[in-house]
């Protein structure tokens, strides 16, 4: 590669420039790209930290300009929106959730059901002809926002979509995950020829994740084979070489695919430093670059898992929450990154960014881990209290899951 790796930065992005520019030393040069009306706060954070230029991010033809008259040899990004935008600048043309499951399924790498919904009602008949349920999320929706899981005609009842485009899939269970966590999907890290799990914790309703772990404790078959899939399913998509992050349900006859994201997966490069000493946001910057050399695979030394502790779907405002202090000393915790406090607002609707509290937590193996994660939980379901819409007092009981 001649010039500087650009990057496409946004909020919501699995590497933070910080991250990004940790990661890139003094060897790689990193150019930010920033959208015109980006806010004063990331933008003063990007101008600091690297060579920042200024695009409109609804312009493609004009970012690549942009970007092309700075000099950089390729481009990338690490926020889940911008992936099309990224891929239209390098010539490409990354689907949006429609079209990857339309794709999936002509290619036979996926069986389940889609459609897109002109008004919120076409839900009912959906459910009714699919039967196990109907997973439904706006056509562009990252970190579970809107997203609904829907089994019952009750769950229709409490459904409100939102201004959003919505997208609804067929629900489809996975097997059973092990003793020690027993979510039915995962996840599948792609890096360049770097491959591995990720675990997860059961989600909290109507459909937002809560948690991740590392390494995966599904067993190397398992796996192997959930990676073979995970290929196929970029095959069937034309992705080119990069880095994604691809979810999964493992399942009895074939494995089904419940999304592929043209990004690193969200907190996996800070898991892996924690947990096996392996810079992979670096590994991920090298793939873009066009770089060879990745690993194949990583040594784990020790177990580590992020908490995304929810408020219950009902609460509107936190009215009593526990001191960082006391989190940092709970067993296993490595890193408090966020407490919110009494009185701030909070809302489901914002999917895992509505997190009350994320913390990292390390285990010497799966048990130990998975013990510690479910005493956290145990914790902060006793330490937070909250309200809901008209100052009523709402309890969760997305812990009790956890037994």
């Amino acid at each position: 590669m001649t010039g500087p790796l650009a990057v496409l930065v946004a909020d919501r992005a699995s590497l933070t420039p910080v991250e990004i520019v940790t990661a890139a030393g003094d060897d790689l040069p990193v150019l930010f790209v920033l959208d015109h009306r980006t806010d004063d706060r990331l933008r003063t954070v990007a101008e600091a930290l690297a060579p920042t230029v200024h695009a409109d991010f609804a312009d493609a033809e004009g970012c690549a300009a942009v970007i092309a008259a700075a000099g950089a040899g390729a481009v990338t990004t690490f926020t889940d929106r911008l992936c099309p935008l990224a891929a239209r600048i390098r010539r490409e043309r990354w689907p949006d959730k429609e079209e990857q499951r339309r794709r999936l399924v002509a290619a036979g790498v996926s069986r389940v059901r889609s459609a897109v919904l002109d008004h919120p009602e076409q839900v009912r008949p959906l459910l009714a002809e699919w039967g196990g349920g109907v997973v439904v999320k706006p056509v562009d929706g990252v970190a579970s926002a809107h997203t609904w899981l829907l089994r019952t005609p009750a769950d229709v009842d409490a459904f409100t979509a939102g201004p959003h485009r919505l997208f609804a899939e067929e629900f489809v269970a996975g097997l059973p995950g092990t003793a020690s966590l027993p979510a039915d999907y995962l996840s599948v890290e792609l890096v360049g020829p770097l491959a591995f799990g990720t675990d997860r914790a059961p989600l909290a309703a109507p459909c937002r994740e809560t948690g991740l772990m590392w390494p995966t404790s599904r067993p190397e078959s398992v796996v192997a084979r959930l990676v073979a899939t995970a290929g196929e399913a970029l095959a069937a998509l034309g992705a080119g070489p990069g880095s994604y992050h691809v979810e999964l349900k493992p399942g009895v006859d074939r494995d089904e695919i419940i999304e592929v994201n043209g990004r690193l997966g969200g907190f996996v490069a800070r898991a892996a430093r924690y947990g096996a000493d392996v810079d992979v946001g670096r590994l991920a910057l090298d793939v873009a670059a066009g770089a060879s050399g990745a690993p194949a695979s990583i040594a784990w030394r020790r177990c580590v898992a992020v908490m995304l502790f929810p408020a219950p779907q009902g609460a509107r405002r936190i009215s009593r929450a526990p001191d960082r202090r006391s989190l940092g000393r709970r067993p296993g915790v490595l890193a408090v990154d966020e407490v919110r406090g009494a009185g701030e607002p909070c809302d489901w609707r914002r999917g895992t960014d509505d997190a009350v509290a994320t913390v990292w937590l390390a285990g010497a193996d799966h048990r130990e881990l998975w013990d510690r994660f479910r005493d956290l939980a145990d914790h902060l379901h006793a330490a937070f209290a909250f309200t809901g819409e008209h100052g009523e007092a709402v309890t969760g009981d997305w812990p009790a899951c956890l037994r």
